[in-house]
């Protein structure tokens, strides 16, 4: 089998992602719905405490719950781009393995995210450095990827991100915009249609969009990489620690 990984335009990642989706429905759904039910229930948590008179008593407890946010959040990120590797890889999604490696890449994911944000919220405060944190935003939108794929640090997750998209810029950008939009247009038809059950129906919505927008993030990294460095399939099973012989695997997403 070859071992080339194929680059797409917007039209094939589009495609590519609701394939993926497609095909791994209820493990993808899956992976987002552990999260967003712990989610869910942080929310019921954190009304009593800003409702909390005494201020020493609910900054401490807010913390605890955005750490637990930012923690869980992350998780749910890394596991749903370690799903789209393995389809590349043409292996079964595995819940168990996708978050187990999303647990082992999690101080870097969070720590990169960590610094891009103070970076980008340095340059919106003032003012002027608007247009910087817009440019700056795209350069470092992969550092989720970066970070659990290619397994780096947190400030080499941001370099390897800026490299990426370091020339093509416009292209990243116009890609996410419409993906963005797709996700939107589909979170607002759902949310018609189940959004109305109150709490359960806003959730369901989160947990079916979710998925659309990192797959297809996940397929517009892995596509710089091949057009930038020659990415292929082996490089891909090595920096994730996948071991199984590739010779005896597809080349894409896997049919079942």
């Amino acid at each position: 089998m070859s071992n080339t990984l194929e680059s797409r335009d917007l039209g094939g990642i589009i495609g590519e992602t609701f394939r993926i989706y497609r095909r791994n429905f209820l493990r993808l759904i899956a992976i987002v719905a552990v999260v967003e039910v712990i989610l869910v229930i942080l929310s019921y948590v954190k009304m009593p405490l800003i409702n909390e008179q005494r201020i020493e008593t609910m900054i401490p407890g807010l913390l605890v719950v955005v750490v637990i946010f930012v923690v869980v959040y992350a998780l749910m990120q890394g596991a749903l781009i370690h799903a789209v590797a393995e389809q590349s890889l043409g292996r079964k999604v595995s819940i168990g393995r996708a978050y187990s490696r999303a647990f082992k890449r999690l101080g870097a994911m969070i720590g990169g995210e960590l610094l891009a944000g103070l970076a980008l919220l340095g340059m919106c405060i003032t003012v002027i450095g608007i247009p910087f944190a817009i440019y700056f935003g795209v350069r470092w939108y992969f550092i989720w990827q970066a970070a659990l794929v290619e397994g780096v640090g947190p400030r080499a997750a941001l370099s390897s991100s800026s490299d990426l998209v370091r020339g093509d810029w416009w292209r990243v950008f116009g890609i996410m915009f419409v993906v963005g939009l797709i996700s939107g247009v589909a979170g607002l038809i759902l949310g018609f249609t189940v959004g109305f059950i109150p709490i359960v129906g806003q959730t369901i919505a989160g947990i079916l969009v979710t998925p659309i927008f990192l797959t297809a993030s996940t397929l517009l990294y892995f596509d710089l990489r091949v057009r930038q460095e020659g990415y292929n399939l082996e490089t891909m099973a090595r920096e994730l620690g996948i071991s199984d012989d590739l010779s005896q695997k597809g080349t894409g997403p896997i049919i079942e």
